[in-house]
């Protein structure tokens, strides 16, 4: 199955997603088949297709590592939502909040399964790479698990962790198909690349969580903050001493936060500049990123990958 003709190129992504869920419907149902193929932005698959056009990847083998970033993606999308108890995700609620977190969490497993497939289609060494990229995937998870409710993280700790929550199935995406490429990459590092596309993937959700409405989010803003998870505008924030010793008190009460006490602290994020802070952090990022791009084999679709990465870093929603 390729792409040759179609429009827009992840309409084969969308093709490939939906057969092979095809091939479990007939097992546990059409209903939740369809939920761990469900999908968003597709913002993974979209880098992979324009990262292995730039290196030269053939079409076949570039959306096989398209639709195993993604369903990894979605499998950790529903693990995430059953431990934060998420009940709307992209704007629908969530396979947690409608068939239960037991439900929502075995088809988290399902998903990562049939990722994993979609590796081997390409290698038994990419599928064993990305093995090793869910489990750095899982430390990250882990590691923030054991930091909610902190205000003492260093941006250094919090780029350790979404390097690997986040940065981890990108550098696989990018490691696998610079092993692909038919050209010499002397002077450049696709997987590096990808490491970074990840963690400013992450620092823009961060800024968003603060700067966005539902509407334009597809959930609730503010989710960091009620959660007491990390991110990186609360780390600069929480460089000053008297908003640290506010999310301090409102962390250290037991049971949900209030809306209105959300609100409160987000604002207080707002007008101390942290978010200006982090944008300027997600800005030097974005600019790494863009200057190992360049060197990229073949430079029409360089120059497409290129402008996605900015269109990623400004992105709104």
């Amino acid at each position: 199955m390729t792409t040759a003709t179609s429009a827009d190129p992840l309409d084969g992504v969308r093709s490939r997603l939906q057969s092979r869920a095809l091939r479990v419907s007939g097992r546990v149902g059409t209903e939740l088949a369809g939920l761990i193929a469900a999908n968003g932005k597709l913002l993974r698959a979209r880098f992979a297709l324009l990262l292995g056009e730039a290196l030269g990847v053939p079409e076949e083998a570039r959306e096989h590592a398209a639709c195993a970033i993604e369903w990894v993606h979605n499998a950790s999308l529903l693990h995430d939502d059953c431990v934060d108890e998420a009940t709307l995700r992209r704007g629908t609620p969530t396979p947690n909040a409608v068939f239960g977190r037991s439900v929502a969490l075995l088809l988290g497993d399902l998903a990562f399964s049939q990722g994993l497939e979609e590796a081997q289609e390409i290698s038994q060494e990419a599928a064993n790479t990305l093995v090793s990229a869910v489990r750095e995937m899982t430390i990250g998870e882990l590691q923030e698990e054991f930091l909610r409710g902190s205000t003492a993280i260093s941006k250094e700790a919090y780029l350790g962790v979404a390097s690997r929550k986040t940065g981890a199935l990108f550098e696989w995406v990018g490691q696998v198909l610079a092993g692909l490429s038919p050209h010499e990459l002397k002077d450049s590092d696709p997987a590096r690349m990808g490491l970074s596309a990840g963690i400013l993937l992450q620092v823009v959700d961060d800024i968003l969580d603060l700067s966005q409405n539902a509407q334009r989010l597809g959930k609730k803003p503010g989710q960091d903050i009620a959660q007491r998870q990390i991110s990186l505008p609360l780390v600069y924030a929480f460089e000053d001493p008297s908003i640290k010793a506010r999310f301090e008190a409102a962390w250290s009460k037991p049971g949900a936060i209030p809306e209105t006490e959300i609100a409160q602290l987000a604002g207080l994020v707002m007008d101390s500049g942290a978010v200006k802070k982090a944008r300027r952090t997600a800005s030097e990022l974005l600019a790494s990123i863009l200057a190992a791009a360049r060197p990229l084999p073949r430079r029409p679709a360089a120059s497409k990958l290129l402008a996605f990465i900015e269109a990623m870093a400004a992105r709104e929603f």
